[in-house]
């Protein structure tokens, strides 16, 4: 699964971006606290949609150089309207089809 997500954030698809996730999903994302930003904490499939469909429309966010390096984690810099920064992305929870049930992205 994190292989799909990291394609949808690179080609800027929320569509492709919100079926990794399942219905009753949570994200959050810290690093625009690093900006000054709020961090982001998105709860729900169609929110999860939503939320990447402004980001991405209003060039907020933008991912480069990511390196998958296991079935749940990657790593690749990120900008949220500000510098690049260093970040890692971990799913910590799947459901049982294999869905994204709880997912972070943090400073790495």
């Amino acid at each position: 699964m994190i292989e799909k997500m990291i394609k949808a954030l690179e080609e800027k698809n929320p569509e492709a971006l919100a079926e990794c996730f399942s219905e009753n999903c949570s994200f959050a994302d810290y690093c625009p606290a690093l900006d000054g930003a709020p961090c982001s904490h998105i709860y729900g499939k169609p929110a999860v949609e939503m939320y990447f469909k402004l980001k991405f429309l209003s060039d907020e966010l933008e991912i480069k150089e990511p390196i998958i390096e296991d079935e749940k984690h990657a790593t690749f810099f990120e900008t949220c309207g500000g510098p690049y920064i260093y970040a890692g992305l971990d799913i910590t929870e799947l459901d049982e089809a294999g869905l994204i049930k709880k997912a972070v992205v943090r400073p790495a």
